[in-house]
């Protein structure tokens, strides 16, 4: 994903305004109230995006994405496809947790889209990272903490760990039972490769970014 650029993407949830970061090249947009929480630090973004429900009101800006509210995709999904379309393959959003149950499961299934196309997608939650990986390998250096990995949109996901307190080779991880929970790196250099099937992963550390 070198060639692609980032993406951040602020929706209208917890906004933990201390670990956005981007920088210069990267692009922002905003996702419906995701506007006001960026006027609140003093952020113009590039893009907004959205139906304005939550907002309250269609922003002042030079571009401005707007959709009916009588649609298929959340606000979030759209600002998604709106990075795409502008050349973006790595999503780092905020603002995706928090609130209604509903929309924060709905943004499990924007980073499992994000995925399923080949990109990366990250949500950031307090010191919580979350993403979802289909038919790749992450590899973490020099990482400590738990990390937990639950299938997501399918039956199982076979998976290999390497790094880790309990390891796999291949190994099955069904959607019903949470066997992924709290597992652990023990070792400077982990992985974690999916070879089947989409796992989200969950670690508690903002500040630990796959290489």
């Amino acid at each position: 994903m070198a060639d692609k650029k980032r993406c951040f993407i602020v929706g209208g949830g917890d906004f933990c305004a201390e670990l956005f970061k981007p920088q210069k090249d990267d692009m922002i947009i905003a996702a419906d109230a995701g506007y006001k929480a960026l006027e609140e630090i003093g952020i113009t973004p590039d893009t907004v995006v959205g139906d304005f429900d939550s907002l309250g009101y269609t922003p002042e800006h030079s571009d401005v994405i707007e959709h009916s509210p009588i649609k298929d995709d959340t606000d979030t999904m759209l600002a998604v496809e709106t990075g795409i379309s502008k050349g973006c393959g790595e999503f780092h959003i905020f603002g995706a947790t928090g609130g209604r149950l509903a929309h924060t499961l709905g943004n499990l299934q924007v980073l499992k889209n994000i995925a399923d196309q080949g990109l990366s997608g990250y949500i950031f939650d307090k010191n919580t990272v979350i993403t979802a990986i289909s038919n790749t390998t992450l590899s973490f250096k020099n990482a400590s903490g738990y990390i937990s990995l639950l299938p997501f949109g399918c039956d199982k996901a076979r998976v290999t760990l390497t790094g880790f307190k309990y390891e796999l080779e291949h190994g099955e991880l069904p959607c019903g039972r949470p066997l992924g929970i709290s597992n652990e790196f023990t070792a400077e250099n982990a992985s974690i490769t999916v070879h089947s099937g989409t796992v989200v992963a969950v670690w508690e550390s903002a500040n630990l970014m796959p290489e």
